[in-house]
């Protein structure tokens, strides 16, 4: 019976979308739409852009809990490499950067300190968020005159939000990195045994710093997007609460929180779902006290679950 239970968890989540999209689609016909599915999508984004990231974090054991200041702090950088005259790509690269900077030396103390790594990205939440209300204040920065900065949170290619064709195109190569590549191999070794990998000759402390540089680098894309989305930056965006969103999406799709399992695909799913949840709650006009409540039953049933699969 157990292994009937383990071969059908996989499952479970592609079950729990179709049957969500079948109920949501009977209450509102609307909900099928090609708009409306698209503005899902473009809505979903960002959160999953973080949680490619996240899924290869989470698969060595441990978590990243600074993404949304990371997010911030990047479009921040942009913001001011664009407004110093430095063209799109400079900024671009300033911020995604500065994000993957962050995310390796989060991996390098977690590898070198052996602190736990809930505690060292904490320390770290708390330090970009100060850095960045440092850098910029908690004021709006208008993004004026930046057509093409813009296009990347605004624009459309063949009526498809370019949000979308990133997020898209990233888990593509996410998914590649880890199937198609010895790096989800090495990942899933680490997260499965982290002693045994480092007695057969890994590199642990290269792997970690690798999982979460690539945590950070996506973050501050998402980030970025976020800041070309809205035409400003702030060190406030990214709140509390994005991370708690990134990190249900990707035990949603059932990569362990103990580490050694995880799959980019399911975290897909774990994403969608969420987006599907969000979006018919608000098509149902679910008063903003009841869709918190629904969400975080969601993300506290799913970390139970998970617990359970690891106990």
């Amino acid at each position: 019976m157990t292994g009937l239970m383990t071969r059908a968890a996989p499952h479970a989540l592609t079950l729990c979308v179709i049957a969500f999209v079948m109920i949501l689609a009977v209450l509102e016909p609307a909900f099928l739409s090609g708009s409306n599915l698209i503005g899902i999508l473009r809505a979903v984004s960002l959160v999953g852009i973080m949680a490619l990231g996240m899924t290869f974090v989470i698969m060595t054991g441990g978590i990243d809990l600074s993404v949304g200041p990371v997010s911030a702090i990047a479009g921040l950088v942009a913001y001011f490499a664009l407004v110093a005259g430095h063209g799109l790509v400079a900024a671009l690269l300033a911020g995604a950067g500065l994000g993957l900077l962050i995310g390796i030396a989060n991996g390098l103390l977690v590898a070198s300190l052996g602190l736990p790594a809930i505690i060292v990205t904490l320390g770290t939440l708390s330090i970009v968020r100060g850095s960045a209300l440092l850098l910029g204040g908690p004021d709006l920065h208008g993004i004026r005159d930046q057509a093409a900065y813009s296009f990347i949170g605004s624009g459309a290619i063949y009526g498809i939000p370019v949000p979308v064709v990133i997020f898209l195109v990233l888990a593509a190569m996410a998914w590649l990195l880890q199937s198609r590549t010895p790096f989800g191999t090495l990942v899933a070794a680490v997260g499965d045994n982290e002693r045994a990998a480092w007695l057969s000759g890994l590199n642990v402390t290269a792997i970690k710093a690798a999982t979460y540089g690539l945590c950070g680098l996506l973050a501050a894309i998402a980030g970025m997007i976020q800041s070309s989305q809205v035409h400003t930056a702030s060190a406030t965006y990214g709140k509390f609460g994005t991370e708690l969103d990134v990190i249900a999406a990707v035990v949603l799709g059932g990569t362990q929180l103990s580490g050694g399992a995880g799959s980019v695909a399911r975290t897909l799913l774990g994403v969608l779902f969420l987006g599907l949840l969000n979006n018919g709650m608000n098509i149902l006009n679910l008063s903003i006290d009841i869709q918190l409540i629904a969400k975080g039953a969601i993300i506290a049933l799913a970390l139970s679950l998970a617990a359970r699969r690891t106990g």
